[in-house]
């Protein structure tokens, strides 16, 4: 009986200690095209349009939507930026940028129409703090949308 008490405690501590070498890598967002134009995303869902991401840099970014065109065009969109690495959660949208209101926010007001094949798109002012992988994580009318991971790189 002790033996197997023993035998038991060995496997547990052996269960417990290992780990089960199945790590899930993130990487960026594949490029697609639609309309021939070159953008990141989930094809045939969401795609953005835009430069490279730059630590603190607030640039332009065109997103794209594909999906029933009346149901969107009335959404608000909000954009849940998430540093892969730390989980830490930001606001990435930039609302009056380069003027002293400049801010950050979670949420623009609403999207426009068809745009470069999509049935729906919005342009955007993105900011995001810190290199390396982000989730920017969509939500449309208050719902969840779709993901895009991209790579946020320090400027050079």
């Amino acid at each position: 009986m002790r033996n197997r008490v023993i035998l038991f405690l060995i496997f547990l501590i052996i269960l417990v200690g290992c780990k089960s070498g199945k790590e899930t890598v993130v990487r960026p967002s594949p490029t697609f095209y639609s309309d021939q134009v070159a953008m990141i995303g989930v094809e045939k869902k969401l795609g953005i349009l835009g430069p490279d991401f730059v630590v603190n840099t607030a640039n332009k970014y065109m997103w794209h939507f594909w999906d029933t065109n009346e149901e969107l065009q009335l959404k608000s969109l909000r954009v849940e930026a998430i540093n892969v690495k730390t989980k830490q959660k930001v606001k990435g949208l930039v609302k009056d940028v380069s003027t002293p209101q400049e801010t950050l926010v979670w949420e623009y007001d609403s999207i426009g129409g068809p745009n470069n094949g999509a049935d729906a798109h919005t342009p955007s002012i993105l900011m995001l703090p810190s290199s390396g992988l982000w989730q920017l994580d969509a939500y449309l009318g208050g719902e969840y949308f779709e993901s895009i991971i991209v790579n946020v790189k320090d400027p050079s």
